[in-house]
């Protein structure tokens, strides 16, 4: 009882207390709320004032400020609906009544002191002791003010105003158990670009508390997802997905923070409006460790992985971030790409047309990096980073099973299976081991290296590669090198086939501007199996054996064996390149039973000259020093049966041992015995001096047909095509017996010359034909082929001439022939009507024979009385004469005479005019004088009958105008004239006896 009843005066009297107490802080509301924030006040120097309060009485006391302001250093920094403080009633009487039990804010709206486009000014306190002691000092103080603190369904805002987070929950706490050691609690949604609709929640341990890890101060974790990529844009291209992230982070004592993050993103869509559809990237993810301290931020055990494969392994770190020069260091390693992925993430770059087409060009195969480690200062990859990238980087890698197209214009097969191990380190690029194939030829041991650190133009570079080459395939490709490079005889090449072994060595300098060619490189190929087909050859041209080296000064042949059909040629010896020109050392080309069809179509066109045959024999050329460029041949080539086809002959010379003898600058063709068009011929042709050629020919031959020389013809017939005979060519021709169409001729010889324009001469030309004896000089003139004749034939058998033509049975003409001429005329357009000059005729002791002129003439004389029947009629026999004389002059083929004579026993005949030979018509005036028996009865009478027959001349005579056509002219007679010189030679008789002559 006595226990019931203490406990009972006990509780009336805590009753009082209480009641008393509500009592008091009833009255005193006022006081406490200003006794409270003046509290907050000195602890914080945080100043609330609110709109109003209130106090409640519970199990604690709870102070209720509504809309209070919260100001720091007269800013507001959070406005709030409510703010509610539990204070405990222990405190209250033993303290200033903090720490408070309970701080919980209603919908604050926080205020940050930064805008949206500052919050680069945002200072992050440097990791180290300071900091763990600052951030010490404000648990420690916060603990002073309360135990709890609440925020519901915060809102923070930027200066600005722009919203950043909205439904933000915060809960901090601490207990008695463990008073230093605080507990947050985070979660809240994000709603600023661009990362609006993100959602973000975190759990925090802060402080030093009991049963802690040694070196702990606080540990947690920050969770975010659905976090949008949307908004991230670069050159038109958007990623589009969302992200979840999970951050785990332990603060050590010494202010050092260490920790992890995983970043997922489940689906990644590429879409651009230059793409035709969004791209699928598939599911990516991304595993770090990370280590933050005074001197340095890390990233360590970066591991991003396509799905669940590693396509990237790396760390990172920035040394001395707070410094004027933090550096930072990249270092990547262990990853593979597949080429088509690469292709595809350039593919939707916007980059140069160039590389879009070579991305379009590259195949399959993989790109793997074992190490990649770039260490620069931050401020050197901010204004230059390529740069800054090419003189700082280190990497190595692998590329495996690689294929690209190579362009179509290049003609050469696809690259395929290219690998090679790479390292590039500070501006050095190498790539080793390399392997390949070129379409069906393949590339090993590929060694290059290049110097970059001053860009990719102008580097230096070498490079060594290996290389079996299949000619048939490549040969597209080597026929368009060397039409871009425009080498001579190019098009005689058809066909290059077979396989080549071969090792190349070059060095140079880089271009991305043009294809460059090394400064130095070797080649050394083993030319065994390589097939030649050389347009006009006999056959293909294959190499037996040998070796070919080559670099930028000289091509050295090595025991090279060709074999072609019938023969073979081996070829050693240097060949040098300098800037005074082409030099070789002991060329040594030896042929045994060579095709001289392929040997000779490399140097000469065939269509100029050509021979058919084996070639037997060895020449070597060595330069000529005392001539830049210049060579000096030694040897001597045996052509045993065979022709030889010069392009003006219209035959081959058929040969049976044509020898080729070359001494220093002397070259001799010599062919005796040979055959020319079926008539045996020594002919040589000689070059003093091949440096400065001119050609001497010198031949001999049984019978010849002069338009056998293509450029030999008749002056009026057409002209043949212009030949191709650049170099100055002279000589001497002599012949047993020659023909100029049906004209024949024996013990021909003449000289000749012709320069390098097409001038030409032939001299001291003397022949025997038709009896008599001739000699003849002609020049021509190469621009208009106009021609000169100057000739003369001496006691010539005129009739053949007549027959030549082959229309005359009968020559109207026979006699002695005697000729001078000096002609010019020009032959490519009309020979006739162009011909000037003069010629003068003599015919002796012949016969005129019948013709349309003549027997026209004769039809107008009266001849039935003759004087003497020992005379044959003139009509049928012809006219007999001693002397025929005439001489022409004329010019466009117009030639004039006047004083055609001729004397016979039967009649004389005068003439004067004009022949147009390009009309072939006459128009003259004739006169005959028939009836020589008078004269002769006069010229006989003793004493008296010289002087009398000198007197009277031609007493009767007959005069005829004759015009037209030489064939059919037409003959007027003019008696007058016939009447008149007789009356007048008759009157003037006794004055001619007394002077012969005076009247004509």
């Amino acid at each position: 009882m006595r226990l019931l009843r203490i406990a009972a005066l006990s509780a009336f009297i805590l009753a009082v207390l209480i009641g008393g107490t509500a009592a008091l802080i009833a009255v005193n509301q006022e006081r406490i709320v200003a006794y409270v924030l003046a509290s907050v006040r000195n602890r914080t120097g945080v100043d609330i004032i609110p709109r109003s309060s209130s106090v409640h009485l519970s199990t604690h006391l709870v102070v209720v400020l509504d809309q209070p302001q919260v100001i720091d250093n007269g800013h507001e920094i959070v406005k709030l609906k409510s703010l509610s403080a539990i204070v405990s009633y222990h405190s209250i009487f033993v303290s200033t009544g903090l720490p408070l039990y309970r701080l919980i804010a209603a919908q604050p709206d926080i205020t940050l002191p930064i805008t949206q486009t500052n919050t680069a000014a945002i200072s992050v306190p440097r990791p180290g002791t300071p900091m763990i002691d600052a951030m010490q000092d404000s648990l420690h103080a916060l603990s002073r003010i309360c135990w709890r603190v609440e925020a519901v369904d915060a809102t923070v805002r930027y200066a600005d105003g722009t919203e950043v987070a909205n439904h933000v929950g915060i809960v901090a706490y601490h207990t008695r158990s463990d008073p230093y050691r605080w507990l947050l609690g985070f979660s809240g949604a994000l709603v600023g670009t661009p990362v609006s609709g993100a959602r973000v929640s975190g759990k925090f341990s802060l402080g030093i508390g009991k049963n802690q890890p040694p070196g702990e101060f606080a540990h947690g974790a920050v969770w975010t997802w659905d976090v949008p990529l949307e908004g991230i844009e670069v050159e038109g291209f958007s990623l589009v997905g969302t992200v979840q992230n999970t951050v785990k982070f332990l603060l050590h004592d010494d202010g050092t923070v260490t920790g992890d993050t995983d970043a997922e993103a489940p689906k990644l869509t590429l879409v651009s409006k230059r793409l035709v559809a969004p791209e699928n990237l598939g599911a990516y993810s991304l595993h770090a460790a990370f280590e933050i301290t005074d001197g340095k931020y890390a990233f360590r055990n970066i591991v991003l992985r396509h799905v669940d494969t590693p396509i990237l392994v790396g760390e990172t770190e920035l040394v001395a971030p707070e410094s004027n020069n933090p550096k930072i260091g990249i270092h990547l390693g262990g990853f593979r790409l597949e080429a088509s992925v690469v292709k595809q993430l350039l593919a939707v770059r916007r980059l140069p047309a160039d590389l879009v087409d070579a991305l379009k060009r590259l195949g399959p195969g993989k790109v793997t990096v074992g190490d990649a480690t770039l260490s620069a200062a931050l401020n050197e990859i901010k204004t230059a980073p390529l740069d800054t990238i090419r003189k700082n980087l280190v990497v190595s890698g692998t590329v495996q099973d690689l294929g690209f197209v190579i362009p179509a214009e290049t003609k050469l097969p696809p690259v395929s299976n290219l690998s090679a191990q790479i390292s590039y380190s500070k501006g050095l690029l190498t790539i080793s081991q390399g392997t390949a194939k070129f379409g069906n030829s393949v590339v090993h041991d590929l060694v290059a290296s290049a110097n970059l650190v001053k860009g990719i133009e102008g580097a230096d570079y070498k490079t060594s590669v290996s290389l079996n080459a299949d000619l048939d395939e490549l040969y597209p490709a080597i026929a368009r090198f060397l039409e871009i490079y425009q080498l001579r005889e190019r098009d005689r090449l058809e066909h290059l086939s077979g396989r080549v072994e071969m090792v190349t060595t070059a060095s140079g300098k880089l271009s991305v501007k043009t294809l460059s060619p090394p400064t130095d490189y070797q080649v050394r190929a083993d030319v065994i199996g390589t097939v030649l087909a050389i347009k006009g050859s006999p056959g293909p041209l294959k190499v037996s054996r040998g070796t070919v080296a080559i670099d930028p000064t000289s091509i050295k042949f090595e025991n090279v064996m060709l074999a072609a059909t019938g023969g073979n040629a081996t070829l050693d010896g240097t060949v040098n390149f300098a800037k005074q020109g082409v030099t070789v050392r002991d060329l040594t080309l030896g042929l045994h039973d060579f095709p001289s069809a392929l040997w000779l179509t490399l140097l000469v066109d065939p269509s100029d000259f050509s021979v058919t045959g084996p070639i037997g024999g060895k020449l070597v050329v060595n330069g000529n020093p005392s001539t830049p460029g210049g060579l000096t041949p030694e040897g001597k080539l045996t052509l045993a049966k065979g022709d030889v086809k010069f392009n003006f002959l219209r035959a081959p010379i058929i040969t049976q041992g044509a020898t080729l003898t070359m001494h220093r600058k002397q070259v001799v063709l010599a062919m005796p015995g040979s055959r020319l068009e079926d008539s045996p011929i020594n002919f040589r042709v000689t070059v003093a001096d091949y440096t400065h050629p001119s050609i001497r020919i010198d031949a001999t031959v049984q019978k010849l047909d002069l338009e056998v020389l293509t450029f030999v013809r008749m002056p009026w017939s057409p002209a043949t095509p212009p030949i191709h005979f650049p170099v100055p060519c002279l000589g001497h021709i002599e012949a047993r017996a020659a023909n100029l169409a049906a004209f024949q001729m024996t013990d021909t010889k003449t000289d000749f010359t012709r320069d390098a324009v097409g001038n030409w001469r032939v001299y001291n030309l003397t022949a025997t034909a038709y009896r008599g004896k001739m000699r003849l000089e002609l020049d021509g003139r190469a621009p208009d082929n106009w021609i000169r004749i100057v000739g003369s034939a001496t006691d010539m058998d005129p009739a053949p001439l007549f027959m030549l033509g082959g229309k005359n049975k009968q020559s109207p003409l026979l006699g002695h022939l005697f000729l001078a001429t000096d002609l010019w005329a020009n032959t490519d357009t009309n020979f006739f009507e162009t011909l000037a000059g003069d010629m003068t005729i003599t015919v002796r002791d012949g016969t005129l024979n019948k013709f349309t002129l003549l027997s026209r003439l004769l039809s107008f004389i009266d001849i039935k009385n003759w004087l003497s029947a020992q005379i044959p009629d003139p009509r049928i026999a012809g006219v007999p004469f001693k002397t025929i004389f005439t001489d022409f002059k004329g010019n466009g083929g117009l030639f004039y005479t006047d004083n055609f004579a001729l004397k016979g026993p039967v009649m004389d005949i005068t003439a004067s005019g004009s022949v147009q030979f390009g009309a072939g018509t006459l128009d003259m005036d004739v006169g005959v004088f028939p009836f020589d028996t008078v004269d002769w009865v006069l010229n006989h009478i003793p004493v008296i009958g010289d002087r009398l027959g000198a007197g009277t001349g031609k007493l009767v005579a007959a005069y005829f105008h004759v015009k037209g056509p030489v064939s059919d002219p037409s003959i007027v007679p003019k008696p007058i004239t016939s009447v008149a010189n007789f009356v007048k030679k008759t009157l003037g008789m006794p004055i001619n006896i007394i002077r012969p002559n005076t009247i004509k």
